[in-house]
């Protein structure tokens, strides 16, 4: 269900708070929230820009000259300069991670809460509205809800946000169940 490549390194987040605090000199978040998406999805789509990023034998000039022809122009003076940095400590795999911390952060300010909500089947639009009715006051802020199918649960709901997991599926009361009887 839930992977450990999904949680964000606390560098990630230190990272983040840094763009986090460049983006509020000049109140840029959207900005930078969504020309930092563009950069993921060159990315994504470049199998020759990530080998570039990630080859140690490439100098970081060199580095800094393809990444300036790409990005230069196309994103904001400080944002670019945050990718080279993240060239120049060797942290540019990070920037997934990253990114959303960053949103994360953006959300937080926004009194927002991205919370992932696993259900076994899908869920109709009534039970959707009572589930995310539920967790805006139990978190006491504005839920936007990212639905996901896991067939594994058997039934009940499991939730993650920030570092918050909350599993109410039978799976996991059984799972509990057995670690009582063994004891």
């Amino acid at each position: 269900m839930i992977k450990d490549t999904d949680k964000i390194s606390m560098i990630s987040k230190i990272y983040a708070d840094a763009l986090f605090n460049t983006a509020a000199e000049t109140n840029s978040f959207e900005l930078y929230k969504t020309q930092l998406a563009q950069v993921l999805e060159v990315l994504k789509s470049s199998d020759d820009l990530r080998i570039v990023a990630a080859n140690s034998s490439i100098s970081l000039i060199k580095k800094i000259e393809i990444f300036k022809a790409v990005f230069g122009g196309k994103i904001d003076e400080k944002l670019l300069n945050f990718l080279f940095v993240l060239l120049e400590k060797g942290r540019f795999d990070d920037l997934k991670s990253i990114y959303k911390s960053f949103e994360e952060k953006i959300a937080q300010k926004a009194n927002l809460k991205v919370v992932e909500v696993f259900s076994p089947i899908e869920l109709n639009f009534e039970n959707k509205s009572n589930v995310l009715f539920k967790l805006e006051h139990k978190l006491n802020c504005e839920v936007v809800p990212v639905w996901k199918i896991d067939e594994s649960l058997i039934a009940g709901l499991a939730f993650k946000f920030d570092d918050t997991v909350i599993d109410t599926s039978i799976k996991a009361k059984l799972k509990d169940l057995g670690k009582n009887i063994t004891r």
